[in-house]
């Protein structure tokens, strides 16, 4: 699995309202609820973020995922033939 090279989100400066209305309309997922979104194990994500595959942000010592990226992480990994 290839890592996400940049999610393209906006830069926002902090007290901003486009700033405001860009994290109101991003859904956030904690380890947990990734890892569920993903269909892996707690443990296999955590792999694959140490490996640097899976884009996070942290929060104080925890891991946030942004679902948007999760998506485009999936749909920018398919393998095979298109018919």
């Amino acid at each position: 699995m290839k890592s996400l090279v940049q999610a393209e989100l906006p830069i926002v400066v902090a007290g901003d309202n486009k700033c405001d209305q860009i994290f109101e309309n991003q859904e956030w997922l904690n380890h947990e609820e990734a890892a569920a979104y993903l269909r892996l194990s707690p443990g296999a994500l955590r792999n694959l973020v140490s490996n640097g595959q899976v884009p996070h942000y942290k929060l104080g010592r925890r891991n946030r995922y942004l679902k948007s990226e999760l998506k485009l992480l999936l749909l920018t990994e398919k393998r095979g033939v298109s018919r």
